[in-house]
């Protein structure tokens, strides 16, 4: 199964919440929406508030550098841990925000929520909205860091540990913050070693999707795909098949799903830590079904796929229409006329003893591919078993004629018993020698015994030549 999807794009909100950051602190320190008694608003140092009147013209300028040049002098003669450190950064981070330059905002914001901790500067709203922000800029700078690994999961980590914290202050999440929270901790899963993700993080992430499924009525086909990928990496493969299936009632015309999902019961039906028959079963007329409803729209109507159908209705022992569905496909080219097939659906009609319709569908193949010896082999052991000596024997000193033999020792066994079946014991001798040559001086009893009879035929059919009638 294949991956479903690419890293979300990152930064998703940036630009919003940077326009939150430049609201000016003091009116925002003002915005309490947790209800809860606030002290008086913390205020700037005249010195400090002097400084950055002069900071609006450099910014509706867009002078970027002189804006931080500006701020940075300012920082120097802050007292340290003060509110006008904690402000000033916070400044800081904003420019580099509208500068476009979103890492450099990390720092001066980690920063500014460090002191605001630790002096109770924020409220409620600040912080989650600071909290929110660097966790989606330490997401960027793990995607811009694919070449250190190590780096990547050490800015992912920052990211999930940011936002357990929003968690902390905010108990009633909106969808779009709890999606990107699901995305974080897939990411931070798979970082490290996609093809051995972390468990701990890929559950974690599995319980926050399925929680975002259950906040909105009619979830976005995106969520469930990320699901699907993560329930896939889990080897969860029954829980990924009802999510399929509930994909396709919402989309039954995705070619995508339909192939996932027959997939998925197809390797349910082959999972080695189930034995159970009857699951087998269940799983490969699953398999059956999801193909007939995809092809009755139009789709899995592949060479590749009707033959899957055929092997899936053989696998359960429903021979007959295994042999329809073959022979159909065969017919009108709608499965690749290999030879392998032919020998296949000879094979479905023996199962249900039609062997004479078997060896018309060998007899086809063998004009198909009329230098294949082991064709006409095959055709010699289904008149075996008809009990045709003859005719038996006929195909099989055609197999070896032609060549191309696939077992030669087994054939050449063969023709030697049917020969001597039918009494032409100088061919019997000749393929029976053929047989043990081909043996590599390792004969079984049986081809020994075979070329005893054979001999002894031989002397009592030389000496009733040299017997005078009289004598007999």
């Amino acid at each position: 199964m294949t991956s479903f999807f690419r890293r979300p794009s990152l930064g998703f909100g940036i630009a919003a919440l940077s326009a939150l950051l430049l609201l000016p602190a003091g009116l925002r320190a003002q915005d309490d929406q947790s209800g809860a008694p606030r002290e008086e608003a913390p205020q700037l140092s005249d010195s400090t508030g002097d400084g950055l009147a002069k900071l609006d013209p450099l910014i509706k300028a867009k002078d970027w550098e002189g804006s931080i040049k500006l701020v940075d002098s300012l920082l120097q003669e802050a007292k340290p841990d003060s509110y006008d450190q904690c402000f000033l950064s916070e400044t800081e981070a904003q420019i580099y925000t509208q500068k476009g330059d979103y890492l450099a905002a990390i720092t001066p914001l980690e920063t500014s929520l460090q002191i605001a901790d630790r002096h109770h500067y924020f409220n409620n709203k600040q912080e989650t909205d600071m909290l929110y922000f660097l966790s989606q800029l330490y997401y960027q700078q793990a995607d811009l860091a694919k070449s250190d690994r190590g780096a990547q999961v050490s800015s992912l980590d920052k990211a999930i540990a940011y936002m357990d914290r929003w968690f902390t202050a905010s108990p009633k999440p909106n969808e779009d913050i709890s999606v990107y929270y699901a995305q974080l901790l897939y990411s931070a899963a798979v970082a490290a070693d996609p093809s051995h993700p972390d468990p701990v993080l890929l559950g974690r992430a599995r319980q926050q999707f399925e929680k975002v499924l259950r906040m909105s009525v009619h979830p976005k086909d995106s969520l469930y795909i990320y699901l699907l990928a993560i329930i896939q990496q889990q080897l969860d493969y029954a829980h990924a098949a009802e999510y399929f299936e509930l994909l396709l009632s919402r989309n039954p015309n995705n070619r995508s799903y339909w192939q996932d999902l027959s997939t998925l019961y197809m390797a349910l039906a082959q999972d080695p830590k189930d034995k159970d028959e009857r699951a087998i079963r269940k799983y490969n007329i699953r398999a059956i079904n999801t193909f007939e409803r995809a092809q009755a729209l139009g789709f899995l109507k592949a060479p590749r796929d009707n033959f899957t159908l055929f092997t899936l209705y053989y696998n359960i022992g429903e021979y007959g229409m295994a042999a329809d569905l073959l022979h159909n496909g065969l017919k009108t080219g709608t499965i690749d006329p290999d030879l392998s097939n032919y020998l296949l659906l000879a094979a479905s009609y023996q199962q249900i003893n039609q062997d004479f319709t078997a060896i018309e569908v060998l007899k086809e193949a063998a004009e198909r591919y009329p230098t294949n010896g082991e064709i006409e082999f095959k055709i010699a052991q289904v008149y075996q078993q008809l009990d045709d000596n003859k005719s038996a024997y006929e195909h099989t000193k055609v197999a070896v004629e032609k060549g191309h033999l696939a077992k030669a020792q087994q054939t050449y066994l063969l023709l030697s018993y049917m020969a001597y079946e039918v009494g032409n014991f100088d061919d019997a001798k000749e393929a029976i020698d053929k047989a043990i040559e081909l043996s590599n001086g390792k004969p079984d009893h049986q081809a020994l015994g075979l070329r005893t009879a054979i001999e002894d035929a031989i002397k009592e059919r030389d000496a009733k030549k040299d017997t005078p009638p009289d004598k007999i």
